[in-house]
């Protein structure tokens, strides 16, 4: 453990060898902790995904929730920063098991509170990750005290404690987007989950949570490096949905990884994969939950903010890409040699004059060509040392200056576009910068009542369907996309959605629809219809399913 051992934590540490040795062990395993963090007035923020949210819990919201405790057995669910747990152990109650997925958290408690005494009387048990099973599986009726900031970080496990725990249980490695559809899709096929942080926690964490749990298989969104030998290990099959595009490279398996099945979105991937060693490999289209997108009201004070002619929910890619260029440049500048500066600017000179080649026509991606024209000595030399390919970086960079020159093409016909704040220089062109979108209901209000929605996809992948597509047509949105072979094997132009493949295609059709919007409703009523009936994510994970090892 990293805290200092104050008397406080060397008491708590003391009493939990004591008494319980193993958690002791476990939870001086290593663990990431750049996910909580605490100001200079001593105030503590929790991070979910890119931004901090307040961790504290005030006083009367811990009373409130203290005071509804009617049992002499509570089951604390997450510790937070120790608040509940403070106000349970001065109530009347008489066994407590205080429980956390994050072994941080327990760290944290045991810096700052002294449990020692209820430790060693036995009063007090904490648990960690899927020790909460103790608590299920025992036949003690405990009221349960639910901490409200992370009760929806810990929705898997919470549903444990609600429901009947099934016989079929899967471990869903932890991430952001698309990760509940995918819990939720599994747990409609009969599975229990629970939640595998891949990410944060020891490999010996890892193993005891799936052998704990009982799993019988793990799933993920997107591949991560070693994933593939930890399951390997533990002799769980694997099943990965690829959503979205990685900037380095994939660690080949050796021997080949047999027990897993790669899912990818882009048909391109699948040569990738197989050469990395994995032989199952296959394309499957991303698609919508219509449980989460779905057509939605606006209340009178909602319509000045969600209505709109033209519309854009995206990552501006801006940050990114100058993190790319940088990371591009101090590259080639530690392959070429040489004065630093020189390397650096002669860098930073190909790359612009890259940019510059695609800025009068981004419907076709020359990357590859021209840094083989330009650089292709140094694209060979890294790709050889390293799991970064310098194309995808590149790629990144010139995907970030397609979308914002074609948001500001669109500022004239009243786009309004969402996201983070690279956004901001389109509204010297007219479009308006709404700020982030919340990715639970307000998408749907924006999808549902912008007569088009627009979607630019990265210009390195203009073979996939967008999960936008898909997201918006669930929501009874209109769709204007770009063209590609993979889109329109899944919907018909006209029909279902209508297509752009150059900027002035993209900003003729949007004048025309904003013009025409009876005509881009019944489009959009069709599309929703044809994602409900065929391109549900409940409808992929059950194919997942039936290609198991």
């Amino acid at each position: 453990m990293s805290q200092d051992l104050t008397p406080k934590l060397q008491r708590n540490l003391d009493a939990l060898g004591d008494c319980h040795p193993s958690l002791l062990e476990r939870i001086c395993l290593p663990v990431e902790d750049d996910h909580i963090r605490t100001d200079t007035q001593g105030r503590s923020f929790y991070r979910v995904h890119l931004s901090w949210q307040p961790f504290d819990l005030a006083e009367p919201t811990v009373a409130q929730s203290v005071a509804a405790v009617d049992s002499p057995d509570v089951l604390l669910f997450g510790l937070g920063r120790g608040e509940q747990l403070r106000a349970v152990l001065e109530s009347p109650a008489e066994s407590i098991l205080a429980w956390d997925r994050d072994p941080w958290l327990l760290r944290l408690l045991l810096t700052d509170v002294d449990v020692s005494a209820h430790l060693r009387s036995g009063r007090l048990r904490l648990l960690l990750g899927a020790d909460l099973l103790d608590a299920i599986e025992d036949d003690v009726t405990r009221a349960t005290l639910v901490h409200p900031l992370l009760a929806n970080r810990y929705a898997l496990e919470l549903a444990l404690v609600e429901h009947e725990l099934r016989d079929e249980r899967a471990l869903i490695c932890a991430g952001t987007l698309f990760v509940d559809d995918l819990a939720q899709s599994l747990a409609d096929e009969g599975f229990s989950c629970f939640t595998w942080d891949v990410q944060r926690q020891a490999p010996e964490e890892l193993a005891h949570t799936a052998q704990r749990f009982g799993a019988q298989l793990v799933a993920a969104i997107n591949y991560s490096q070693g994933l593939a030998q930890a399951c390997r290990e533990l002799s769980l099959p694997l099943l990965v949905w690829e959503i979205d595009p990685a900037t380095d490279g994939i660690t080949r398996c050796d021997p080949p990884a047999e027990h897993c099945r790669i899912f990818s979105y882009r048909r391109a991937q699948l040569p990738v994969y197989e050469a990395a060693g994995f032989p199952h490999s296959e394309y499957l289209p991303l698609a919508a939950n219509p449980r989460r997108r779905h057509p939605v009201s606006l209340a009178p004070d909602e319509v000045q903010r969600y209505e709109a002619p033209v519309s854009f929910v995206g990552a501006s890619m801006v940050a990114q890409a100058q993190r790319l260029c940088a990371q591009l440049i101090a590259a080639y500048g530690h392959w070429r040699g040489g004065p630093e500066q020189q390397a650096h600017a002669e860098c930073a000179k190909l790359l612009d004059e890259l940019l510059q080649a695609h800025r009068d026509d981004f419907s076709s991606c020359r990357v590859e060509a021209l840094l083989q024209q330009s650089m292709g000595a140094f694209v060979t030399a890294m790709r050889a040392q390293s799991n970064v390919d310098p194309l995808m970086l590149a790629g990144e960079m010139v995907a970030a200056d397609k979308r914002l020159i074609y948001v500001a093409a669109l500022g004239q016909l009243g786009m309004r576009v969402w996201g983070d704040e690279g956004w901001a220089p389109t509204e010297q062109h007219g479009a308006r910068y709404m700020g982030n979108a919340g990715h639970k209901f307000e998408l749907n209000k924006i999808y549902a009542h912008s007569t088009v929605n627009v979607d630019i996809g990265r210009i390195y992948q203009s073979d996939i369907v967008t999960m936008r597509v898909f997201d918006v047509m669930a929501c009874g949105g209109f769709v204007l996309s770009e063209r590609n072979e993979a889109l329109l094997e899944l919907f018909t132009e006209g029909v279902e959605l209508a297509c752009y493949s150059t900027l002035a295609e993209l900003t003729q059709k949007a004048a025309h629809y904003i013009a025409h919007p009876d005509e881009a409703k019944a489009i959009a009523l069709r599309g929703q219809a044809k994602v409900r009936a065929d391109h549900t994510v409940g409808q992929r994970v059950r194919h997942m399913l039936s290609q198991l090892p």
